[in-house]
């Protein structure tokens, strides 16, 4: 039986009561593949993202990534074992290191696995030459964002978590970094989840879309099947 790269399997994502998703399922079936979580802010999604990652711990169900358990009930995979790269939606870079040093720490993480873009190249695709000897008090939260995001596409991780990836950058750039990004995606072919609120972002980028409203995964599908044939008249409003 082939087996998925990805498995959530009836997990709950919990930092609080109020912040948690219940009882959720959803796979990534082929390595590459770019599944977008959408939902209204503040109902869990980075929370999922974090377990994911291994910062927060399960209580059930499972997750497994390319047939390996990362957490159980019984197991907690520490998550610098995990080889999954998470750009948090707030500025997370380090204080003391520049734009262009944050992101070659990232390139210092997995030297044997091929990628096919430099340094050089993802600061050029993602418009930071003018600051890349900045440092991170020295910049806008957009373009913190896109030092982060290139600092975990280099770091050539198994599993790429994405938190509102877009979510301080002006709509002028957001549609060309998105178009960047996907294409970047798809070439080096890492598996990514992207949360957001944002439907045309969550429709556009990913492959599948999960739709998470009052603590539950309510719909996950292909975005055609979601916003032609919504499963429920909450998505309906939601959308």
């Amino acid at each position: 039986m082939r087996k998925n790269f990805l498995e959530i399997q009836n997990v709950t994502f919990a930092a609080s009561d109020k912040n948690k998703v219940n009882n959720v399922t959803f796979s990534i079936e082929k390595e590459g593949e770019i599944v977008c979580l959408l939902g209204p802010s503040g109902i869990g999604k980075t929370t999922i993202l974090r377990t994911i990652a291994g910062l927060e711990e399960i209580q059930s169900g499972k997750i497994i990534l390319k047939n390996k358990v990362l957490s159980s009930n019984k197991l907690h995979m520490e998550p610098e074992k995990r080889n999954i790269a998470l750009s948090f939606q707030e500025n997370c870079l380090f204080p003391h290191y520049n734009v262009i040093d944050n992101i070659k720490f990232g390139a210092d993480r997995n030297k044997k696995k091929k990628f096919n873009y430099s340094v050089y190249d993802l600061i050029n695709l993602l418009h930071l030459e003018k600051i890349q000897l900045k440092y991170p008090h020295e910049i806008s939260a957009g373009e913190a964002q896109r030092v982060s995001l290139a600092r975990s596409l280099i770091s050539k991780p198994d599993l790429l978590l994405l938190d509102e990836p877009f979510s301080n950058i002006d709509q002028s750039l957001k549609e060309e970094l998105q178009l960047k990004i996907k294409k970047i995606l798809n070439e080096i072919n890492i598996s990514t989840i992207i949360v957001t609120h944002d439907s045309y972002e969550a429709f556009y980028m990913g492959n599948k879309c999960g739709i998470i409203l009052n603590q539950t995964l309510k719909q996950f599908d292909v975005p055609y099947n979601i916003y032609h044939y919504p499963n429920s008249i909450e998505v309906v409003n939601f959308l």
